[in-house]
């Protein structure tokens, strides 16, 4: 598929083009904090977490109509709802030391997995039951293991593009009207508590924000994929500078080039998984700042 022809002739490739290009820039920014914090374990909790969600809206007959592909609200509702409970479990044992950070993401990450799975069981096995039937009403459709695992930009819809442009917007406005306490709680939070810093608070606050990117870009990338974009545009930025300030430009161009890249590759090859191709690309311009930061530093030893 010629990209230029289907961006002019095609309204759903254009809402998945702005759709990658919000989650890719938003993404990026929030992976410069992420992996300064070490915080990448946490958003693949969160993200897996979103399992549970689908498997929860499967149970519940909120996955969509027989015919739906695109965003269905009920289904995000639900995928949120128990994307945030999770991360506020999550932030709570971490916070309270009885479990470290690393176990109850773990232990969560196998938990709502297993509902998910177990929830989608139910669901056929409780079709039988005529009371269920008549509660949840014909069985909806689920998407696909393939979609819900690795992702399916091109079927987001005007819908999720909107979800996107929303979620990037409210990310981007507290991170703007926080930097200052944001950029404090990242590089010390020791520090960050003596100048009156409420580091809890922010804390839960970062969970909230990854949480919505997480959702989002499930869509985008899926459950499995989805860390790479919260990751790679970071960890590439670092590499080439130490300053703030063109490090998150840096991470903002690796996000969306990534992002928009494998958007291009997966329509103009077609047949290939835009998921992957996104995490191919942006694995590319990885190690490219890698070998560019190798190269550099072997110049001036």
């Amino acid at each position: 598929m010629n990209t230029l022809h289907a961006l002019a002739e095609y309204a759903y490739i254009r809402e998945a083009f702005i759709a990658a290009a919000v989650v890719g820039l938003v993404c990026s920014l929030m992976s410069v904090m992420i992996v300064l914090k070490r915080m990448a374990f946490i958003g693949q909790g969160i993200a897996h977490a979103g399992f549970g969600g689908m498997g929860t809206a499967a149970l519940l007959g909120l996955t969509g109509s027989a015919a739906a592909t695109g965003w269905a609200w009920p289904r995000e509702l639900v995928i949120l709802a128990f994307c945030l409970a999770t991360a506020g479990v999550i932030g709570l044992l971490s916070r309270r030391r009885r479990v470290e950070a690393d176990s109850a993401i773990g232990i969560l990450l196998a938990a709502t997995m297993a509902w998910g799975i177990l929830a989608m069981n139910l669901r056929f096995v409780l079709s039988d039951w005529e009371a269920y039937r008549n509660w949840v009403g014909p069985m909806a459709y689920t998407p696909s293991w393939e979609t819900i695992l690795f992702g399916s930009v091109l079927n987001i819809g005007q819908a999720g593009m909107w979800a996107a442009i929303v979620m990037g917007a409210i990310v981007l406005g507290v991170c703007a009207l926080r930097f200052r306490q944001l950029v404090a709680f990242t590089f010390d939070e020791t520090v960050s508590r003596t100048l009156g810093i409420r580091t809890t608070l922010l804390y839960f606050c970062v969970l909230i924000m990854l949480t919505l990117i997480v959702v989002v870009s499930i869509r985008l990338l899926g459950l499995i994929l989805v860390s790479a974009l919260l990751i790679m545009p970071g960890a590439a930025a670092l590499l080439l500078s130490r300053r703030l300030g063109r490090v998150l430009v840096l991470s903002a161009v690796v996000g969306v080039v990534g992002t928009l890249g494998g958007l291009i590759v997966s329509l103009e090859v077609g047949r290939l998984s835009t998921g992957a191709c996104i995490v191919f690309v942006l694995f590319g311009l990885f190690l490219a700042a890698y070998v560019t930061s190798a190269v550099r530093g072997r110049a001036t030893a």
